[in-house]
């Protein structure tokens, strides 16, 4: 097992921007068929309260048109792909019982379970997570994902 740790701590950079103090360490462990990443945040002051928000991109690499995403049926989502913009921030139901990523697709799920099942055929991972209550799920397709520098070609 390999277990690698990152710690942060404001710097005078940091400190500019933001004035709270604070301490974060990503972990990652890396097992034989796991892969673990751990963020911690810490905040040392006994009366102030720290908000932050964290953004984990994970990207699979997974034959889109086959891939299901389960369970999600019943969650609340905003469906950022919606061409009316006064509409891309109003929660909507998901119906599916499977969720897709054959179309564009940039939707984040409200209050997700803990544990999520990506899939395809011959192969699939099992996310599990741990004091997240959103879950984004994305795929630009060709037209953006051809765009982006660092996507591999066909990578979407």
């Amino acid at each position: 097992m390999l277990d690698r740790g990152t710690a942060l701590e404001p710097d005078s950079g940091i400190k500019e921007i933001y004035h709270k103090s604070f301490k974060l360490a990503y972990v990652i462990t890396l097992a034989e068929h796991q892969l673990s990443t751990d963020l911690h945040v810490i905040n040392p002051s006994l009366t102030e309260p720290l908000e932050f928000q964290a953004l984990l991109h994970t990207y699979i690499s997974a034959p889109a048109n086959d891939v299901s995403i389960t369970p999600l049926e019943g969650k609340l989502f905003i469906d950022k792909t919606e061409p009316d913009p006064a509409k891309r921030s109003v929660l909507k139901e998901e119906k599916r019982s499977t969720v897709d990523v054959r179309a564009f697709t940039d939707a984040v799920y409200e209050d997700t379970p803990q544990n999520i099942k990506v899939s395809w055929p011959g192969g699939g991972i099992d996310l599990k997570l741990k004091e997240f209550q959103t879950l984004t799920i994305w795929n630009p397709q060709s037209d953006v994902g051809s765009k982006i520098g660092d996507m591999e070609p066909g990578g979407w």
